[in-house]
């Protein structure tokens, strides 16, 4: 039975799916971390292995895949590209391989198609987009400490900030102290620096704090309608780039990522905010996940090998 498996890389775990040629999801399993940007070579050579297991489970095995791509924020780095081949090759596949952003995984799964555009907000934030010819372009996505504005992180840094300005009286009080202080099982804001600035703090923690800036705003709170009103004009920024390179303005543009997906106000601004700049470009929710946009990219590998 022949196969294309889409994989999609993540920082904590792989999401996995494989396609029979009819289309038939065949298997949909999770794994370990294969991000080299923040997982150690010999984690991700664990993750291949069990990924090669669960394959080698299917009819046919791993003779019968005629294609995998891999999805990651890590392939942007040529040596991590190498490496992730060959501990894939070291695991017995021998076939076509794909390495793509994970921005462009995300699209594919989006829309169903690997051409159009996808705005993403979870951790951080990217606008990606494809067109017909395979022209790409893209905004953002270039890390924390530089750039994902509108992103979970930022919507959580920006939540301390607006803390520790309240306490020092820059700005009036916020509901953001009181959830703050709950959720961090802090009391003031020493115990706020103390979080922040701990070595084991990471953006991931900062970003958990995000649905707390949606919860505040939802109350009418000042200083998180600011924060959310930010976020908005942040993301919606990235999209124009992209938009004006690939002449989309109309069309679907998908909304992805945590933040788009559940933090309503920030949706319905990022919508509002592109519906007067595209009047025909529709905000729609995405389809599929990256992995089975990794899958269908795969799948497109492996028509003519033959296959899906």
């Amino acid at each position: 039975m022949n196969y294309a498996v889409g994989m999609d890389g993540g920082g904590t775990k792989t999401n996995l799916e494989a396609r029979a040629e009819d289309g038939r999801v065949l298997l949909r399993a999770a794994f370990g971390s294969m991000n080299l940007n923040s997982a150690s070579e010999q984690t991700v050579a664990e993750t291949f292995r069990d990924c090669a297991a669960a394959l080698r489970a299917l009819p046919g095995g791993l003779a019968d895949c005629r294609a995998v791509c891999i999805g990651s924020a890590g392939v942007s780095n040529p040596d991590a590209c190498q490496t992730l081949e060959r501990l894939l090759r070291g695991c017995g596949y021998d076939g076509p391989l794909l390495l793509r952003g994970d921005q462009e995984t995300a699209l594919a799964g989006a829309l169903g198609r690997p051409d159009g555009m996808v705005l993403i907000a979870g951790t951080g934030s990217i606008c990606f987009g494809r067109d017909a010819a395979g022209r790409t372009a893209r905004c953002g996505g270039y890390g924390h400490k530089i750039d994902d504005e509108g992103s979970g992180y930022a919507l959580g840094r920006d939540a301390l900030a607006a803390v520790v300005r309240a306490g020092d009286g820059r700005i009036a009080p916020t509901m953001l102290t009181r959830l703050v202080y709950e959720r961090l099982g802090i009391a003031d804001v020493r115990g706020l620096v103390r979080f922040t600035y701990a070595p084991d703090t990471d953006k991931k923690q900062i970003a958990a704090l995000a649905p707390l800036v949606s919860e505040a705003a939802e109350a009418e709170d000042a200083a998180a309608g600011r924060i959310v009103q930010k976020a908005c004009r942040e993301l919606a920024a990235l999209v124009e780039p992209v938009a004006g390179a690939l002449r989309f303005e109309a069309g679907q543009l998908a909304l992805a990522g945590s933040v788009l997906l559940h933090a309503e106000a920030v949706r319905a601004g990022v919508t509002a905010l592109l519906r007067e700049r595209y009047p025909r470009l529709q905000c729609v929710t995405p389809k599929q996940d990256a992995a089975s946009g990794a899958a269908l990219l795969a799948c497109e590998a492996a028509r003519g090998a033959p296959a899906c």
